[in-house]
């Protein structure tokens, strides 16, 4: 197993001097297991030290972490087939105790342990750390009372979480807030494991600094030697930057076809141009991203990925071909109009534009798809 991360200033807080509030972390162990976190902190400016909440909260969970598969171990997830699981809190009294509350109650006291733990590490940060003349110029009443106050001193540090674990025997992931999860298989298969959370919605997420942050982790365990080929997790910034989940697949499909053409340490410096760019481009916020990938396994699926890659483009391109043949449709119509009125000049123009701008998207789609045909032809 393989590990990489990196998280990088988003280019909106490069303009405005916040700094970047993503925290990420990745680790292979030489007893076979491997660990990847990441955090996004709170742009807002109620959360004025979330990047240091961010920084406190990876540290945190890769402890627990460790300490979940110390002491609970083989026994109990060996073995299992793959299961999501969302309110851990309604599953266990569902389960009423039995194998399946039993590991629903271990991740639940994982994730206490773990907002417990980076609880007291705030806490010890706020009282080591009193408030600046620089915060204290910035900061509403109302936030300095948070700070002042223990039970609210979170939302001043406050941030989401994921993570995921792999073993000789078992992984899991597991998460609070927004970001996405990803894992790929053997035969190039995508898949988001974990369960959404429908709270995480626009600026709107679920965080390790709410009162019930316990019963709003998700997560997701496999033991029966399923694992993926990788698993990839990234901040919301990278998310947003893609219109769909599939142009995001497209993208670390990429990632992983460098990785087998190129190597480790070469990807990690394309990674790093990429996503300030990306940033610009897209959500122009903080981007983080941890993945874990099996190195031997991944050699043999560069045709595979070139494979996805061409019927990806395929579907794209039929489907600007479909928009081609219905602004077709609308010119045809409104030109054979007699008198057309004002409205349906406009309208005819619209669908002109329309019409260009899906023969042009569709070239452009076509020229990739020769392109990797070639490649795939040549591998």
């Amino acid at each position: 197993m393989i590990a990489l991360n990196y998280e990088c200033q988003g280019y909106s807080h490069i303009e405005s001097g916040k700094p970047c509030q993503d925290n990420s972390f990745s680790e292979v162990i030489p007893n076979g297991i491997a660990i990847a976190i990441i955090s996004d902190g709170h742009g807002g400016k109620r959360y004025f030290r979330s990047e240091v909440g961010s920084k406190f909260i990876t540290g945190i969970a890769r402890d627990k972490v460790m300490s979940f598969i110390s002491n609970f171990g083989d026994s109990n997830l060996k073995g299992a087939s793959f299961t999501q699981r969302k309110s851990i809190k309604t599953q266990i009294e569902d389960n009423d105790f039995d194998k399946q509350g039993k590991i629903d109650l271990a991740f639940r006291q994982l994730f206490g342990s773990i907002i417990y733990g980076w609880n007291q590490k705030v806490e010890q940060h706020a009282r080591e750390n009193p408030l600046t003349e620089k915060e204290l110029a910035e900061l509403e009443e109302s936030w300095i009372k948070d700070f002042e106050n223990k039970e609210k001193l979170g939302k001043v540090y406050g941030c989401t979480l994921i993570a995921a674990a792999f073993t000789s025997s078992y992984w899991f992931a597991f998460q609070i807030g927004d970001g996405k999860c990803f894992t790929v298989n053997e035969v190039g298969q995508w898949m988001e494991p974990i369960p959404w959370d429908e709270r995480c919605f626009l600026n709107k997420t679920t965080s390790i600094c709410d009162t019930d942050a316990l019963d709003e982790f998700r997560y997701c365990y496999e033991g029966d030697g399923n694992t993926p080929v990788s698993i990839i997790l990234a901040s919301d910034g990278l998310d947003d930057s893609f219109g769909s989940e599939e142009n995001q697949e497209n993208f670390y499909v990429q990632i992983l076809k460098s990785l087998i053409k190129k190597g480790k340490f070469e990807t990690e410096k394309d990674i790093k141009e990429a996503l300030p760019e990306l940033s610009k481009k897209g959500s122009k916020d903080d981007m983080s991203i941890a993945m874990l990938y099996k190195e031997k396994k991944l050699r043999n699926m560069y045709k595979i990925f070139l494979q996805w890659q061409i019927d990806n483009l395929c579907h794209h391109i039929e489907e600007q071909n479909q928009k081609i043949n219905e602004a077709n449709k609308t010119q045809e119509k409104l030109e054979s109009i007699d008198s057309p009125t004002k409205q349906n000049l406009i309208d005819l123009q619209y669908a002109n534009k329309d019409y260009d701008r899906a023969i042009d998207e569709r070239s452009r789609l076509q020229k990739r798809l020769t392109t990797l045909k070639e490649e795939l032809a040549g591998s």
